[in-house]
Parts: structure tokens; sequence; C-alpha cells
């Protein structure tokens, strides 16, 4: 039996609207239509409303999960500006569109740390909960430019002198690297996978450690936080970025699951914002075509090839469009590779001007890509409150039905 687990009430300002009767009443409706096994629910919300969906939790034989961002603000616990993520060039990193839920902290900061492991016990001390959906568990993305790689804060210079790794020294060759055209396009193919660093070259090697670093201090951080909830009696499960796109925010898919109970991917193809496949893609191809003037079809061929993904040859089509059922597939089935035991393939199903603008043969054709490539099940992103339920209904069909 597939796993259905789905996202719900992310805080908004549309929240204090919501009755605990209609939150209840969409809640149940979902799990009327679909065999929903997890409900991931979100932060920051009245007492009131979280009472009300634990209820129909209850009833109906759903797990509560805590939807918790770990590295960024969630109303309660807010990021500091002394906290922050420290770019390539020495300034602290924002947050998309300034927002503290995507103002990213450092996971190497010891204030950080008890912080954040602080707050988790704090949630959880009432026992509602029988799991912790950890989101933003990551560093920001360097789509958004080179100055967003980070971190470089004082903290992480003291992580990497433990390691025996010169922080100053890889910062040096980063930034000399991509100010020419070809350095930033290996720069890209680094970013998107450090493996493929050409061992002759020191700044691939200096890039590629760099990565690797990171990865290692978000892995440390998660690790410390599932030991605490799996030891307060709950489940761990985690949401990363798409394969492809791991490697570049900091995360390890492989030694992430060694801590998780069960893994999402977030490979949305059609949504147009932070993690979604199209907006960091494009964000990557801005950057090679604004900074060194490549001619547009020549950057997604060539980002089609650095990724192994089918890609349209104009940065509309890719903004517009999105990415095509068989790349969806290959994610999944490059999460296996990596080493993702349970893996649950996370879908939009929103509709969201200018973010995500979906439609039923498409929707059917990424469900499908997502079963056939065999992943264990779905979360349906990324929040029920926003989501059309007849789309819920096609999931059923298409995820519940034989194979033929």
């Amino acid at each position: 039996m597939p796993i259905f687990a789905i996202q719900y009430l992310e805080d908004s300002p549309e929240i204090a609207g919501i009755t605990p009767q209609a939150a209840r009443s969409r809640l149940q409706d979902a799990l009327d239509r679909l065999p929903i096994t997890l409900v991931l629910l979100g932060w920051h919300l009245p007492a009131a409303l979280l009472s009300a969906c634990a209820e129909v939790c209850q009833r109906g034989g759903a797990r509560l999960y805590r939807w918790h961002p770990l590295l960024t603000g969630d109303g309660t616990l807010m990021p500091r500006p002394e906290w922050q993520v420290i770019g390539l060039y020495g300034d602290p990193v924002p947050g998309f569109q300034g927002k503290p839920e995507f103002t990213f902290v450092c996971p190497n900061r010891p204030a950080v740390r008890d912080a954040v492991l602080s707050h988790l016990r704090d949630v959880l001390h009432d026992g509602r909960y029988q799991g912790v959906f950890l989101d933003r568990i990551r560093y920001p993305s360097p789509a958004a430019g080179p100055g967003a790689l980070g971190c470089f804060c004082e903290d992480c210079h003291r992580a990497a002198d433990q390691e025996g790794f010169d922080l100053d020294a890889a910062r040096h060759r980063i930034s000399q690297m991509i100010t020419t055209r070809k350095g930033a396009q290996e720069f890209v193919c680094i970013l998107l996978d450090p493996s493929g660093a050409a061992a002759s070259d020191p700044d691939h090697q200096a890039l590629a450690a760099f990565l690797d670093f990171r990865a290692r201090s978000v892995t440390r951080l998660i690790c410390e936080a599932a030991e605490l909830i799996h030891g307060m009696g709950c489940a761990v499960g985690l949401d990363a970025f798409t394969p492809v796109l791991a490697h570049m925010v900091g995360q390890d898919l492989g030694t992430l699951d060694e801590c998780a109970d069960w893994i999402k991917i977030m490979s949305y193809g059609h949504a147009f914002g932070p993690a979604g496949m199209p907006f960091e893609l494009l964000g990557l191809a801005n950057g090679l075509f604004e900074t060194h003037r490549l001619p547009e079809s020549d950057v997604l061929a060539w980002l089609a090839g650095a990724t192994g993904l089918s890609l349209p040859m104009d940065r509309n089509g890719l903004r517009t469009r999105g990415l095509p059922p068989d790349a969806l597939h290959g994610q999944v089935l490059r999460a296996r590779e990596s080493g993702v035991t349970t893996l649950l393939a996370g879908v939009e199903l929103v509709e969201m001007p200018d973010v995500s603008e979906l439609n039923h043969a498409q929707i059917r054709a990424d469900l499908t890509a997502f079963r056939t490539a065999g992943a264990d099940g779905l979360v349906l992103s990324w929040d029920l409150w926003a989501m059309p339920l007849e789309r819920l209904d096609l999931v059923r069909e298409v995820w519940t039905s034989p194979v033929i």
C-alpha cells in the first residue's frame, strides 16, 4: 500500500480567518477521498486549529506530524541577524523576498544548535504529535547568484579548522573561478554534482570540498535533531531538494537517510518558487546568460547536458512549461541510487498564479511517472487548504488502481 502524506495549514496571514470547523471539515474531506496516513500540520497555528486537526487524525487513523522549519523562522523562533548565513562576498544572505521563513541561519553556529534543539523539545513536550517533518534543512540556494553561496561565518571557520579544511583558501579559489565564462560553467556543474570535479584542478577540488563540508554541517545538526525527536517517541520525515539540486544546498541524501524514517524529494516539475525545479534551474541559467552573455539556447542546451534533464530550449519555456514526466521519473531513480530507503515524491497540487499553474493531463502524467519509478508514496504539496480536492481523486485513481 502506498504511503500518502499531505501538507496542511502553512503559516500565513490567512490562517487567522480559518475556523476550527472549517479546518476540520477540509481535512476530513481529504481523508474521505484518499487513504492518507500522514498529516503534516503547519507551524505557529492557533491552539484551536491544532486541536481540531488532531481530532480528525485520531478518528481517521492518520498520524499527526509537526511540519517544522528548522533553519529558518517559524513565527516563534526567529532568525537573529547574528545567526544568518554569510555568503561568498562576506554579506548575510537575505531570505527569499525578505521573508523570515526563507531567511536561513547557519547550522555550525552553537547558538543556532542550542536554540533549534530547545525549540523542538518545547513543541513536542505535550505528546500531541506522532512525528516531525523537518523542513528548511539546508543552506540558501546559490541559484540566486554566487553571492548566496555560504557559509563563511566565524563558526564555519572554526568547524572547518577542526576538520583541517582551509575555508579561506576555498573561498578565494571559488571567487576567482566564477570570474571567467569557463569557470562559471564549471562552477554550476560542480554545484550540481561535486563528484564530477577534476582531480587535477585545484579550483574544482576547492569547490567540491566546500560543498562536502556544508553537507556534513547540515547532516550533523539534522542527525542531532532526529535523535532528539526519536527519543521523544516521534518519527522523522525530511523535506529535501530533488537529487539533481540537493548538493548545491548542502544536502547529501544518502547520509540524511541514515537518521530519518523517510525522505520527501521536492521534485516539483512545475512550481516556480524556492525548491521548484524550474525556479532553481532558471536561476542557474540566468546567472550564465546575464553575467557572461552566453546565447540563451546554448545555456539551456548546456544545462540540459549538465543535469541529464529534458529541458526546453528557451528560458520562457522552462518558466512556463516546466519539466516533463521523464525528468521526474529519473529523479526518483537518482534518489534511490543515492541511498534513500523510504522515498516519498513531493507533487505540487495547488493552483497559484505565477507559481504553479497546472492541468489535469500534466498532473496525471507526473503521478504516473512517480509511481512507475517506484516511489514508496507521495507527499501532496504544499497545502491542502489551497488544493482543489478533485486532485486527490486523481491521485487515488492513478496510484491505487492495478498496474497494467
